[in-house]
């Protein structure tokens, strides 16, 4: 066991992108060119950034360019809290929580967590502008006014931009404290293209209840891989291209928009979640009314499940799943 935790440990101290400097799009750029030059992939410049096609980036657009650090994993303890794991880390709970997709409400004993110490508290650099003069970009730009309650990444979703951006063009050092009555500057970006869903967790949740009765399960189930995939947030793509609250694969958005006879936008809110709680559904009737092979298969695949059994941090994931499906009612 402790041979095993090893190796793990030096699996996870592999390297992973940190927020550094900043770019301004330009015309004739592509996600593709920028992600050259800066020495990045396309992939981790349109996850750190929100950005849903990376065919379509946009005049006036700010971004955020990732620059290379370590990361280690840790073993969570009886006790920790993202707080003090972060504070061992010099990390912000944000940066935690961008680190593990998959983390869920809490931390739980014995889960492997992505850290890296001193990357979660870092500042950043200014914007590359370099003059345009043959063209007029039309940009929207506005200012926010942290009101109680309010948090950076709420914030965010709510202009629809990640939070990185917001943390940067405001020179913020620490993303978990922002302060009631605070100005924020939000990045202009350029009109037209793609417009990210605003962060709605309660109608998320709603529409999970609602397709869950559809399809005859306990919405609890849903609700807890809904929450542990993706805290109910539509905007979220995972780093193997999974989409959305339920974090659908394209790829088996394709096969159950097959099964339901018309095609799915899994970037649409309501479509992500019939294809996420159809999917469930279906795999508790495959495995004969068996939630825990259920949430397996959902996390890990039918194929490679019944070739390969249960990965390591399958077994975490439905722990978590079931822990919060207790937790939803179920």
């Amino acid at each position: 066991m402790l041979f095993r935790s090893i190796c793990l440990a030096v699996l996870l101290a592999l390297p992973l992108p940190a927020q550094a400097a900043g770019y301004l799009v330009r015309p004739g750029d592509t996600l593709g060119a920028i992600a050259r030059s800066h020495g990045v992939s396309i992939r981790t410049l349109a996850r750190v950034n929100g950005i849903f096609n990376p065919n379509l980036v946009r005049i006036g657009q700010y971004l955020v360019i990732p620059t290379r650090v370590r990361v280690y994993g840790y073993r969570v303890r009886w006790g920790d809290t993202l707080i003090g794991i972060g504070a061992r880390y010099g990390m912000t709970v944000t940066a935690i929580r961008s680190m593990n997709p998959r983390l869920g409400v809490y931390p739980l004993a014995g889960e492997w967590l992505r850290v890296c110490s001193g990357c979660g508290g870092a500042t950043y650099t200014s914007v590359r502008t370099s003059p345009i003069p043959t063209v007029a970009v039309e940009t929207t730009t506005s200012t926010y006014v942290v009101q109680p309650g309010d948090n950076l990444s709420g914030i965010a979703a709510r202009f629809g931009i990640s939070t990185t951006a917001v943390t940067s063009v405001n020179n913020l050092v620490n993303e978990d404290l922002v302060v009631i009555g605070t100005r924020l500057r939000i990045p202009g970006m350029a009109t037209g293209g793609y417009d990210s869903t605003v962060y709605d967790p309660w109608s998320a949740r709603a529409l999970i209840v609602q397709f869950a009765q559809l399809y005859g399960i306990d919405p609890a189930l849903p609700l807890g891989i809904g929450w542990q995939e993706s805290g109910f947030n539509e905007n979220m793509i995972s780093a193997t291209g999974a989409i959305g609250v339920m974090q659908v694969e394209p790829y088996t958005g394709v096969t159950i928009s097959n099964l339901l006879g018309r095609s799915l936008d899994l970037h649409n809110l309501r479509d992500d979640i019939q294809a996420g709680v159809f999917w469930i559904a279906n795999l508790v009737r495959y495995y004969g009314g068996n939630e825990r092979l259920a949430v397996a298969a959902y996390y890990q695949g039918t194929r490679s499940l019944a070739h390969h059994g249960f990965y390591q941090d399958t077994y975490q994931y439905v722990a978590n799943v079931l822990a919060l499906k207790a937790r939803f009612g179920g």
